[in-house]
């Protein structure tokens, strides 16, 4: 790795100048590619179809995404807090790249494509989703230590916006064409995490000597037009709380891994990813058994498009994914600076949305009306307020842990605390696959298998059981937060 490192020294020789507003720009085209991870929503049941998997099966292509991300966001960690920004946007310019393109390959065979290669090829787009993003959001963190909630949100905001873009091109100018889609992305992600490697150099601890992070005090810093100075700024990362959380950031990495404090806000971070993204990675299906039951058992021929839906749905999620991404940060900053609060009050509202979002999809909305528009309206606000609520909850998570841990290992510590979103996901998606093939007792001639017809009973009594978890979260955050105050 070091001699990776030593070269990237070397053509950084030859690159332009670079500040950090222009880092902070940059971070907007690497989370434009990273953010493609989403878009699965958009050709996942297509892909699913032709290469014949069942939803347990395209679960699986979930969670080997997820598993992904995880081992991507701990890699990127370790790789940006030691040797700098670089190496990881790399690794996702590539991993992303060769994901899509081999994607493209199997779904090009169909049901000759094999189940391993599929799974391999989205864990690889799991970890080029998290690597150069994480390196992006370090590097604004470093840049703005002022106002970094507000800076992430940018980078962040941007992340979430993605699958909308993408899903807009996917609809517009390939019209269901998804093997030219999943090349156009290949290309895409390549182009775009480039331009994040040329202007986002913020180096690692191997280029600096430990004295420059035991002599800094906080505050002595300001904002430096030199990306390689940023990278002294960690130490003065540090907002007013208690000596208990002081303590905490002088913690080493091993100190930090073997702390309460650290694996509470693993597990909580855990369902909230999970609440969030089983519903992003299963509303292809939900709208499926939505359209199979209008469509097929009620003939109903006014309902649009099965691609139509997905696609609508998908945009809904990511403007309002961007909108709470965006509101998160600023609404953070304004808890901490102006109100002297917790940036886990954002936390907490994000997840009252969401279990309102899960509460309303508990809701058997086909058995109410025959309107299949009535029935879209209200799946559509469903995914509007779960699309915020996910925005809102995951983007206050990252100041939240630049507040509490140690800075010179934030990477590392907030790639680990992401790796929990596996735990999340597999469960939520699993319970998912168990209650929707379990409903899927109906044979289709036409399809040659068995599907869903129960409408908004196929997935019902899977967010009764999210809902519960909400209610877990909310319960345990206010715990946390009274439990901290009287500190």
């Amino acid at each position: 790795m070091r001699v990776f490192h030593n070269c990237v020294k070397y053509i950084n020789n030859y690159l332009p100048f670079t500040n950090h507003w222009l880092i902070l720009i940059a971070s907007i085209p690497v989370a434009l590619s990273t953010g493609t991870l989403f878009v699965y929503s958009v050709y996942g049941t297509q892909l699913a179809d032709k290469c014949q998997l069942d939803s347990s099966s395209a679960a699986n292509l979930n969670i080997s995404a997820t598993l992904g991300s995880s081992f991507g966001a701990i890699l990127a960690g370790f790789v940006t807090d030691t040797y700098g920004t670089q190496l990881p946007i790399l690794i996702s310019c590539f991993a992303l790249s060769l994901g899509y393109k081999w994607i493209q390959w199997q779904y090009e065979l169909g049901e000759n494509s094999q189940v391993w290669q599929l799974l391999s090829a989205m864990f690889l787009i799991g970890v080029g989703s998290v690597s150069g993003y994480f390196s992006a959001i370090k590097a604004v963190t470093v840049n703005f230590p002022n106002l970094k909630a507000t800076a992430q949100s940018v980078t962040i905001a941007s992340f979430a916006i993605s699958s909308l873009i993408f899903s807009f091109i996917s609809t517009n100018l390939y019209h269901g064409n998804v093997g030219g889609f999943l090349s156009f992305m290949s290309n895409a992600c390549f182009i775009l995490m480039f331009i994040g490697f040329i202007f986002i150099r913020v180096d690692g601890n191997i280029d600096h000597d430990e004295d420059h992070y035991q002599n800094l005090e906080v505050g002595e810093l300001n904002n430096t037009d030199d990306s390689t100075d940023a990278t002294l700024l960690l130490a003065t990362i540090v907002d007013e709380n208690t000596n208990h959380i002081d303590k905490l950031r002088s913690m080493n990495i091993k100190e930090t891994l073997t702390h309460s404090i650290f694996w509470f806000h693993y597990f909580i971070f855990a369902i909230v990813q999970g609440l969030g993204q089983m519903y992003i990675y299963s509303v292809g299906f939900i709208l499926k058994a939505i359209h199979y039951y209008y469509a097929d058992k009620l003939h109903n021929k006014s309902i649009p498009s099965l691609q139509t839906l997905q696609a609508l749905h998908v945009s809904l999620i990511a403007i309002a994914s961007f909108l709470g991404r965006l509101s998160s940060g600023p609404t953070s900053d304004f808890f901490v600076h102006k109100l002297n609060s917790q940036r886990h009050w954002v936390l907490i509202i994000g997840t009252v949305l969401m279990l309102i979002g899960h509460s309303l999809d508990i809701v058997k909305i086909t058995s109410l009306t025959s309107d299949v528009h009535t029935v879209n309206l209200y799946l559509s606000i469903v995914s509007i307020v779960i699309g915020y609520a996910y925005g809102l909850s995951f983007t206050s998570y990252p100041a939240i842990v630049s507040d509490i841990f140690n800075m010179r290992n934030y990477s590392l510590i907030w790639g680990i605390t992401y790796s929990a979103a596996t735990i999340g996901l597999t469960i939520m998606t699993k319970v998912f696959g168990y209650v929707y093939d379990g409903n899927s007792t109906t044979w289709d001639e036409k399809l040659k298998d068995y599907v869903c017809a129960k409408g908004a009973a196929c997935y019902s009594a899977t967010f009764e059981i999210t809902s519960g978890l909400c209610v877990l979260v909310i319960g345990s955050i206010l715990g946390y937060i009274y439990h901290r105050s009287k500190l």
